[in-house]
């Protein structure tokens, strides 16, 4: 089921997505107009929504049908972030994407060194050894933890950091957690996950190359806090856990595709990035850790840079997408 925020503060609702009738209901209105025993948590809150899981869904089908038989709780709602997420925690999904990524930093850094690394790989038909990640990447799911507090909504204008000239955008899905859970398998990790949204975790690319190169904490400290962005819809766990791994996925600039993918061969599963969040910590509701970016779901892979002005959609099937335009250099 896909829902989402409409309204703010005390008077914020839940709306979900009627599919028969193409029409997104106020789930708390309708409960108020139809059955006010149904008012709750769960009608007002998409974090409570998700936690309520089958029966949330049951009600919310219930009261959908019957407010759209009555014409009533209808509603248009404008983009805006469906929660705000209590942490992020971003994974690293697919090897080809750092292979490209950090084939792509080199050749536009270091240029003279290309063919020497060429040489290297046509020899040894693997990638360089220093363009490969970690060798932890083979045995568990690897993540920074990013700024939660930055996270733009569907439609806000991304701000351009006033350090870095070569802004990017990265193409990811979201999964928020409804549920505590520490030291969890696989299973219980994929079944703490209440649903999904798009993810555009954003970056600043010049600043990630002095990061790499000279920082003490890895290319992840100013290259990412500075803002992410997530889509207005969360989609629930149970339409999208079971197909996963062959959804398409599209970037599109200014009305141009740009890139054209999917979410095949990721490295680790949902329930395994849980999990590894997990493991000898408390992980809980409101938690939102994302995927990594899809091969070729960045302007670095590509070698195609976004500018102030463009409008930047990011879509991933089944799960929906997340547009937001550029702003100007500070």
């Amino acid at each position: 089921m896909r829902v989402r925020t409409v309204g703010s503060g005390e008077t914020s609702a839940v709306a979900a997505w009627h599919e028969t009738s193409q029409q997104w209901i106020d789930l708390d209105a309708a409960a108020q107009a139809l059955d006010p025993g149904a008012r709750g948590e769960a009608t007002r809150g998409v974090l409570a929504f998700l936690a309520a899981r089958e029966r949330g869904r049951d009600t919310a089908a219930s009261l959908m049908d019957r407010a759209v038989a009555e014409n009533v709780a209808v509603v248009t709602p404008t983009p805006t972030r469906p929660l705000q997420p209590a942490s992020l925690r971003c994974f690293m999904g697919w090897e080809q994407h750092w292979s490209q990524a950090a084939h792509q930093l080199v050749r536009r850094n270091i240029p003279a060194a290309m063919p020497f690394i060429r040489g290297v790989e046509m020899v040894t038909r693997k990638d360089f050894p220093a363009l490969r990640p970690g060798a932890s990447f083979a045995d568990h799911p690897m993540y920074y933890t990013g700024n939660h507090l930055t996270i733009l909504g569907d439609g806000d204008v991304v701000p351009w950091p006033s350090y870095s000239d070569l802004l990017d955008f990265e193409l990811e899905f979201g999964m928020i957690v409804d549920r505590p859970l520490r030291d969890a398998t696989p299973a219980q990790g994929a079944d703490a996950i209440g649903g999904f949204v798009v993810f555009n975790d954003l970056s600043a690319r010049d600043t990630q190359w002095d990061e790499q190169r000279n920082g003490s904490f890895g290319p992840v400290v100013k290259t990412k806090t500075f803002a992410s962005s997530m889509g207005s819809v969360v989609v629930t766990a149970d339409e999208v856990l079971d197909r996963l791994d062959d959804l398409s996925a599209s970037v599109v600039v200014d009305g141009e595709t740009w890139s054209s993918t999917g979410t095949a061969g990721l490295r680790w599963g949902p329930g395994d990035t849980v999990a590894y969040a997990s493991r000898g910590e408390d992980v809980f509701p409101g938690e939102m850790m994302t995927s990594g970016t899809l091969p070729s779901g960045c302007g670095l892979e590509l070698d195609r840079w976004i500018a102030p002005g463009n409008t930047v959609t990011l879509s991933i099937d089944v799960i929906g997408s997340v547009t937001n335009t550029i702003g100007a250099k500070a």
